[in-house]
């Protein structure tokens, strides 16, 4: 049963990720163009989610709104990485009285609520950036909403495991012919603990987006007329009683790939005996 649950994620992410990236353009003309006549359809082999309220295909906006969703999460998750890892090697490497200010305000920022802190820390971005494209304003500060706001754990973890392996013999003894700190660290220190890193790392993709989907949801990511699944979510949510196919895709195309990215990153964990 384990075997068949993983095999079923693994085909689901690759199945969605063909189709998000390279299926999706040869129907975004479906997405985007409205159509009157088509306005709010039940699913039907022309139209396998339906319509909206608009007359566009509902399938071919899922797809486009994947684009969205899955590039946030990855992006996110790779800005974590960045931040988190030198923050707490730098931690662990210093210790004494500037490891414990750093990590006292990593906890200052950990007690903040996530949401709120996303939230305002979009909304911050949003009215600095430069851009002239509301597309562009909406993902830029959804990346650094997100990404500044998840890199604190990430860092505790970096900084404790460096503080362990400093420790070891082989540190000490390339400490003793001269290694330099840099040197130690990224030869000797950061390949000792790159693969639980890393397995934390793409835990992040799926957090990241449902914080995507949930910030666009609430106004403060993605903007119309662009799309993402929490905005398509939130069409759904508006006319759940009247038209639930407008939600209940959607909504099942985010538990699935979430879900998905669990059960395979979940295998990757090491197994102890």
């Amino acid at each position: 049963m384990k075997k068949f649950t993983l095999a079923f994620a693994i085909t689901v992410l690759v199945v969605e990720t063909l189709a998000v990236f390279i299926f999706s353009f040869f129907l975004s003309e479906n997405g985007v163009e409205q159509n009157v006549e088509a306005i709010l359809l039940p699913p039907s082999f022309s139209h396998w989610f339906g319509t909206d309220s608009l007359g566009r295909d509902l399938f071919a906006r899922v797809l486009m709104g994947g684009q969205v969703s899955l590039v946030v999460g990855l992006v996110c998750s790779v800005l974590t990485f960045l931040v988190g890892f030198t923050y707490g090697a730098l931690a662990g490497g210093l210790e004494g009285w500037a490891d414990r200010v750093l990590m006292r305000l990593c906890d200052i920022l950990l007690s903040i609520p996530s949401f709120i802190l996303v939230a305002v820390l979009c909304l911050s971005v949003q009215v600095v950036l430069p851009f002239e494209s509301s597309y562009w304003i909406s993902f830029v500060s959804l990346c650094v909403g997100i990404s500044a706001t998840h890199w604190m754990t990430l860092a505790r973890v970096t900084r404790g495991m460096v503080m362990e392996i400093k420790r070891r013999p082989f540190i000490e003894a390339a400490v003793a012919i001269g290694g330099s700190p840099s040197h130690i660290l990224i030869r000797h220190i950061a390949p000792n603990m790159m693969s639980t890193l890393l397995v934390m790392v793409a835990l992040q993709i799926p957090t990241n987006i449902l914080y995507e989907s949930f910030m666009s949801f609430i106004g403060l990511g993605m903007q119309p007329p662009y799309t993402s699944w929490g905005i398509l979510v939130k069409e759904g949510w508006n006319t759940l009683s009247s038209y639930p196919h407008l939600l209940l895709y959607p909504s099942s195309v985010l538990f699935l790939t979430v879900w998905s990215f669990h059960v395979v990153i979940d295998s990757l964990r090491p197994t102890r005996h």
